[in-house]
């Protein structure tokens, strides 16, 4: 079971408080963020400091696959319940809700704004040149989670925000490492990533879109949401 929003720079924190958590970009070369026209990795940017304004409400990003599953592990300590980062198919079917439409809301792009923090005419006021969603969502970068409608499933930011780190491996075409998790121990390999972000072009916002990244890559538009066994 997805839970309802994605992990908070605020929940976040507390966990860091609980334990002394250091996360792999405090301990090594830093976080990319989009500086000017490129992406650029920089020492001082790590959870706390992501290049750009953030409450404890937004989602906590420039945490790697290793540093949620630390916390998924630490909050299942916590509770005494069985938390983890979702499957690949377990993610996409949380985010479509019963849907076969590229997107919850339909098939629309423009009517990301209601549903989505989305690369948006607020976006293009502040990086012109970027391919932007036909509407204004009111944010350059992350959003309060919860802040547009959930899909039918009453789950929220499915897609935009942040992207979300799954538990599987990542592989094209699909050999069936969608539908488990991944170990720990392998570094090298590649994570799938879904649901877009604050950044991201309408050509990426759709329930069926997928990316990778390997466990120790951190930036400033990544993060993730628990599921819940």
């Amino acid at each position: 079971m997805a839970l309802l929003y994605e992990v908070t720079k605020g929940e976040f924190a507390a966990f860091v408080r609980r334990v002394g958590y250091t996360t792999e970009a405090e301990a090594g070369d830093g976080c990319y963020g989009w500086i000017g026209s490129s992406w650029d990795k920089r020492k001082e940017f790590n959870w706390r400091n992501v290049g750009f304004g953030q409450e404890d409400n937004h989602p906590v990003i420039c945490v790697s696959w290793n540093d949620a599953v630390a916390y998924t592990e630490w909050l299942s300590r916590e509770t005494g319940r069985h938390y983890r980062l979702p499957t690949e198919v377990e993610w996409e079917y949380a985010a479509r809700a019963g849907t076969i439409t590229a997107r919850y809301w339909g098939e629309d792009p423009s009517q990301a704004c209601n549903y989505a923090n989305v690369a948006d005419y607020s976006t293009k006021e502040r990086f012109s040149d970027r391919t932007v969603h036909n509407c204004r969502d009111g944010y350059v970068y992350t959003a309060p989670v919860g802040s547009f409608k959930p899909n039918d499933f009453g789950l929220y930011d499915m897609l935009g925000n942040a992207w979300e780190w799954t538990c599987s491996e990542y592989s094209d075409p699909y050999n069936g490492s969608e539908q488990r998790c991944s170990g720990k121990n392998d570094a090298s390999a590649r994570r799938s990533l879904r649901g877009g972000s604050w950044f991201v072009t309408p050509a990426r916002v759709r329930a069926a879109y997928r990316l990778w990244h390997t466990p120790v890559a951190r930036t400033d538009y990544l993060g993730f949401r628990l599921a819940q066994d």
